[in-house]
């Protein structure tokens, strides 16, 4: 066929778009268009797309299940394989206590072979609908299933709920079997597509884009290219005030893009639609508000979801001081060391807070420059006229002496707290519990503390975050890794971590992505984390508090570190780092060059 085929991809989770984008040149007679949406978000981004000339739709398990009841194109499914099944049985292998699965009925078929072929024991639950799912998880946390299996959303169910999740990935094979399949039932449809693209290129002759909602607030057409859920919800919002017959023009601001709309009604027989025509240009950032940010729930939820916290059982340490902190209003002050998770807490203490609906406002102190801090304390729109907004202040420690006291006093003489909630975050040294600039706000302010212990006190978890975090990347590389070597996993538990999670999630991501085989040796282990160490005296911290010194390792390596850290303390003058460090130049050399 001359024309290649337009094939509609709809990866259920972000991973599976990279897998297939991935693909993308080994099929050039395919000219293919990737989008993310599970289950309901997947079928409106199916129906956003209906008129965009699409041959065949790719999608995976329930997603393509509801497609499938909802178009008149083909839909082809990707498939979960017994290989993808034991790639991820396992890496929940080496957890204590039962393995649930939990998922779709079309991927909980597969676990069902798999256990009949092999003679396995583990509990399959199946949902028909996205209600039955939490009641399920909560059932097997009370059974004391300690792993769980899971398709997309029992994963991100899981997530929320703190649990130990597997997602089960899709493989490269799967996703080239079903582009194979989807060039084979693709062939006969010239006509209609035909027609479609006419349709469609009448369409794109506007300038602005198009979207149309039925009578009932389904969306009907719709020429983005990327439907933004905040942004169909945003225009759904307007529909009661154009049920008239008179042409509406509005602005709106949304996720730093404002945009001008032309609200309209379109009659097709006795049926009635809402046309808005979309024109968006980003919204010019102020040098007043360098270091402010706006965030709305979905982004709050969609940066949490991204952090180690969502899919490790760690979050579940704090759900209970969470919810007793959320029980009042009061100011909260988050503590701990550099990386251990301070601004993912703070997004889970806002989803879970009564003002979730409003505005969560970031305040990076360590951005703020002067017209910034003039225009927070000074201007009339400053965030801290709010009300019911959640004010997040990060590296409090950061700012001066003066500027700690100008701002305790506006958040005083203002009755800042009382109208919003307000949250601080401080870091904190190896041994403390709050730093100086955190104890004067917490004395002040008379806030509630959250403490978030190093990851270097958890040694007996680091295994268990090993395996969830290679479930997590299977999910994005075309490679599947099934463990790590016992020396390896030792190793890791012994290294002091002085970053954290943060640290602990850039290396595990190293190792997996430069894994020769689907196995992490020891001394791929040895290797990134010599890297670490080295790599330690140039760290920048986003807090900017000096990097402690990991006393963990040789007098050799110490050595090394700290000639590194004053040669950059000294611009990289050798000659002043000798002498700084009362030593000859060449002494200086063989220490950085050991």
């Amino acid at each position: 066929m001359d024309t290649p085929i337009r094939v509609l991809g709809i990866a259920p989770y972000e991973g599976m778009k990279t897998l297939m984008s991935n693909l993308k040149e080994e099929y050039p007679q395919m000219d293919l268009s990737l989008f993310v949406g599970d289950r309901e978000l997947g079928l409106e981004i199916a129906r956003a797309n209906f008129h965009g000339n699409y041959d065949v739709v790719v999608s995976r398990g329930d997603t393509a299940t509801m497609l499938r009841r909802d178009l008149s194109i083909p839909v082809v499914e990707i498939e979960v394989s017994m290989y993808d099944l034991l790639c991820t049985l396992k890496l929940a292998g080496s957890l204590s206590g039962g393995i649930a699965f939990v998922a779709a009925p079309s991927i909980a078929e597969s676990a069902r072979l798999l256990c009949k072929a092999m003679d396995l024991s583990m509990d399959i639950r199946t949902y028909d609908s996205h209600d039955t799912v939490e009641p399920t998880l909560l059932e097997l946390r009370q059974d004391g299933f300690q792993a769980l299996l899971c398709d997309t959303f029992a994963n991100n169910t899981a997530k929320r709920l703190g649990m130990n999740s597997f997602l089960v990935a899709s493989s490269v094979e799967s996703i080239r079997k079903a582009f194979d399949q989807a060039l084979l039932i693709c062939g006969s449809r010239e006509s209609l597509r035909e027609e479609n693209q006419f349709l469609r290129a009448l369409i794109r002759g506007q300038i602005s884009q198009t979207v149309v909602f039925d009578q009932s607030g389904n969306l009907f057409l719709s020429t983005l290219d990327a439907p933004v859920p905040e942004l169909l919800e945003m225009l759904r919002r307007e529909l009661p005030e154009s049920q008239r017959d008179v042409e509406r023009r509005i602005t709106r601001n949304l996720g730093g893009m404002l945009y001008a709309i032309r609200i309209r009604q379109v009659g097709a027989g006795s049926a009635v639609y809402t046309a808005f025509f979309l024109e968006a240009r980003k919204t010019p950032l102020s040098p007043n508000q360098s270091g402010i940010r706006f965030s709305s729930y979905p982004e709050a939820e969609r940066a949490f979801d991204d952090s180690i916290f969502s899919f490790a059982e760690t979050i579940s340490d704090f759900q209970n001081e969470i919810a007793q902190i959320n029980q009042s209003r009061a100011p909260v002050l988050v503590t701990g060391e550099d990386g251990t998770g301070k601004e993912t807490i703070v997004y889970f203490l806002y989803m879970r807070s009564s003002l979730q609906n409003h505005p969560l406002i970031s305040i990076n102190c360590s951005l703020l420059n002067d017209k910034s801090w003039a225009f927070l304390l000074e201007h009339h729109n400053s965030p801290l006229t709010d009300q019911d907004s959640t004010l997040y202040f990060s590296s409090i420690d950061v700012l001066s002496p003066e500027r700690q006291r100008q701002l305790l006093a506006v958040l005083l003489e203002m009755d800042v707290c009382r109208r919003n909630r307000v949250i601080l975050s401080c870091v904190c040294q190896p041994g403390e519990y709050v730093s100086a600039a955190g104890a004067l706000f917490l004395d002040k302010l008379r806030c509630l503390s959250l403490y978030l212990p190093p990851l270097r006190s958890m040694p007996q978890r680091i295994p268990t975050l090993i395996n969830l975090s290679l479930s997590h990347l299977n999910a994005a590389i075309p490679r599947q890794v099934v463990g790590i070597e016992p020396e390896g996993a030792s190793l890791l538990q012994s290294f002091r971590w002085p970053h954290n999670y943060i640290q602990f999630r850039r290396v595990i991501k190293a190792l997996a992505v430069t894994a020769a085989g689907q196995v992490i040796t020891a001394e791929s282990v040895r290797e990134v984390l010599k890297k670490e160490r080295h790599m330690g005296a140039f760290s920048l911290r986003a807090e900017n508090a000096a990097v402690p010194l990991d006393l963990g390792r040789t007098l050799e390596e110490i050595n090394q570190d700290v000639a590194l850290r004053v040669l950059e303390e000294t611009g990289g003058n050798q000659t002043a780092a000798a002498r700084r460090l009362g030593i000859s130049r060449t002494t200086l050399w063989r220490l950085l060059k050991k």
